[in-house]
């Protein structure tokens, strides 16, 4: 029985979110998570840390071993791992247990968010591929919005335990669909070892034009999370004095970026011409937050909103380059995308606040200023020097 398309879609589009509804729902109850468990904040914030390092950890090791054994049991391992880890995390009692089972919900969620890449390479081609890259660059943009939002409902009709049950539910609606996955996806398996399907991703990474624009295609998630990491100490506590309204600027900002993005789209642009348009958005956006980001916050808005645009735009087009590439299998080839890009994330994250500028919409200018150099270079290389790369030639 061959799984429907439109279910497909549906299963990649869950599998894509597991990062944001394992890092992003719980965050309403921090306070209440740190006097539960006798804690400090930074101890506890090693409940992220951590989850964001095997989550790399699992999207390496994962994405080749499905090469090897498939596509079908691997996911289903990983969501049943998942599934276990994220209900241990709901009743640990101990933040040394908490973090330990957070460990492995992110070695689950690693194997799943792998496989989904893998699966659009492996199942889609042409416009096809395109479109479900649009649907997964949306969730991409929109979860770390909507996560929070689902998980403050949840903890006001139950508690924090239920920030965990939830993505535990979405993991067994997954197991659900992923039974009905072929299990001769992918047709050409790697026969050789273990060490040597992981090794499969050093050819990719050795390949310098994909390397390259991997690097330009992912490291805008270095901005948005530098952003989304202190937006709340911007807009609330040492910024603008917008109230309860944060998180409707946050929501109305990514979900605005989200719709430049689509009508952009509907132009058609060839490869190029959306290489331009992400330049202009980027250089847009560090313009306006260097000169004038800081005197309102509708100002800081409009500064925010064409990053998040530029972000949309990679996760669309720029994956659908680098997935049409023939470098490599799909399971390595998504391992790679995925770690470039949560290590890009969690150097965001890090970096925006640890610089040395008076306010925090200075730091987010200077990593998009960052971002916008290094796509420069990387870009005027490719035009100088010439690529490879289909689709760009």
């Amino acid at each position: 029985m061959r799984l429907p398309d439109a279910l497909l879609v549906v299963l990649i589009i869950m599998l894509s979110s597991y990062a944001p509804l394992s890092t992003d729902m719980f965050l309403p109850a921090l306070d209440q998570m740190v006097e539960y468990f006798g804690t400090d904040e930074q101890t506890f914030s090693m409940t992220m840390y951590m989850f964001m390092l095997f989550l790399a950890i699992g999207i390496l090791f994962l994405g080749p071993v499905s090469d090897k054994y498939g596509r079908r049991p691997v996911l289903l391992g990983s969501l049943g791992l998942y599934i276990v880890a994220s209900f241990l995390c709901s009743i640990a009692s101990s933040i040394e247990l908490l973090i330990l089972f957070r460990i492995l919900q992110a070695i689950g969620a690693g194997g799943a968010m792998t496989t989904a890449v893998a699966l659009i390479r492996d199942c889609f081609e042409g416009q096809r591929r395109t479109k479900v890259l649009m649907i997964v660059a949306v969730i991409g943009v929109l979860g770390p919005v909507i996560a929070p939002l689902l998980g403050q409902m949840l903890i006001w009709a139950m508690d924090w335990r239920a920030t965990f049950w939830a993505p535990a539910l979405v993991a067994l609606a997954c197991v659900g669909i992923a039974l009905f996955l072929p299990s001769d996806i992918p047709k050409e398996r790697y026969k050789g070892s273990i060490i040597g399907s992981v090794g499969t991703m050093i050819p990719i990474l050795r390949n310098g034009d994909f390397r390259r624009f991997a690097i330009m295609m992912n490291m805008v998630t270095f901005c948005i999370l530098a952003y989304v990491s202190v937006s709340e100490y911007i807009y609330k506590e040492k910024g603008f004095d917008v109230g309860d309204a944060y998180s409707l600027y946050l929501a109305g900002a990514m979900v605005t970026g989200v719709l430049i993005m689509l009508i952009i789209s509907r132009f058609r642009l060839s490869n190029k011409a959306n290489l331009a348009v992400m330049f202009l958005l980027v250089l847009v956006a560090s313009t306006i937050l260097w000169t004038v980001g800081d005197r309102d916050q509708m100002l800081f808005f409009a500064g925010i909103v064409p990053m998040i645009a530029a972000s949309a735009l990679a996760r669309s087009f720029g994956f659908n380059i680098l997935l049409a590439q023939d470098v490599g299998n799909s399971g390595a080839i998504s391992s790679v995308l995925n770690f470039i890009h949560f290590m890009f994330a969690t150097a965001g994250m890090v970096v925006v606040v640890h610089l040395p500028f008076s306010n925090y919409i200075h730091s987010v200018a200077f990593c998009f200023t960052i971002y916008l150099v290094v796509y420069v270079v990387l870009w005027a290389f490719m035009r100088i020097k010439g690529t490879s790369l289909k689709g760009l030639e």
